[in-house]
């Protein structure tokens, strides 16, 4: 009898401390989610708002269509086809780039005349964002380096990395398939 009460003393806390332990988790997670959800104010956003420039699907990569207004491109017609985030070696079209961003992710691009060491230290950057960045080369950037999120932009002549890191953080999510979190697109607010 004696044992037999121990064994359901010993099961009532664990189960206990199982529960407030669970309960304190889910609790620090949905206050976490509350604060990390909120939109920043746009005087609080890196880089330049951009006019939308449309979210419709062109048939293929190539297809025909009005050209992008800014560079490299923030909103406009683009592939119904999607890269995932990630380091890519090769550019990326712009019509997948449009789509990437629509999803809500960052673009960190890079011209042909920034140095091996900068490029490695982007990379860095995409891996420590593996949901939120597509890291590759644009030469039609011709100089520096393209930071672009959707209807966002920021030019940088030379690596500055806590400002590709601010972009990231600040930028990706507000986002995917329409604003979250109360952002806006900043131009018309």
């Amino acid at each position: 009898m004696s044992r037999n009460w121990w064994g359901v003393l010993v099961s009532a806390v664990v189960t206990t401390l199982s529960v407030v332990t669970m309960s304190s988790l889910g609790i620090g997670v949905l206050v976490g989610l509350a604060d990390d959800n909120a939109a920043l104010p746009c005087d609080q956003m890196p880089g330049t708002a951009e006019p939308f420039e449309g979210e419709r699907h062109i048939p293929y990569e190539g297809a025909p269509h009005e050209p992008y207004r800014t560079m490299p491109p923030t909103s406009g017609p683009h592939s119904p086809r999607v890269v995932v985030p990630g380091v890519y070696r090769d550019p990326v079209p712009e019509e997948l780039q449009v789509h990437v961003l629509e999803h809500g992710h960052v673009l960190v691009q890079y011209a042909p005349d920034v140095s091996a060491a900068d490029v490695e230290a982007l990379e860095r950057i995409g891996r420590r964002h593996p949901r939120d960045v597509v890291v590759a080369p644009y030469p039609a950037l011709g100089h520096g380096i393209g930071l672009s999120g959707w209807q966002r932009q920021r030019r940088l002549d030379t690596l500055d990395e806590r400002a590709v890191g601010d972009f990231v953080t600040r930028v990706a999510g507000r986002y995917d398939h329409g604003w979250r979190h109360g952002a806006t697109d900043c131009v018309s607010a």
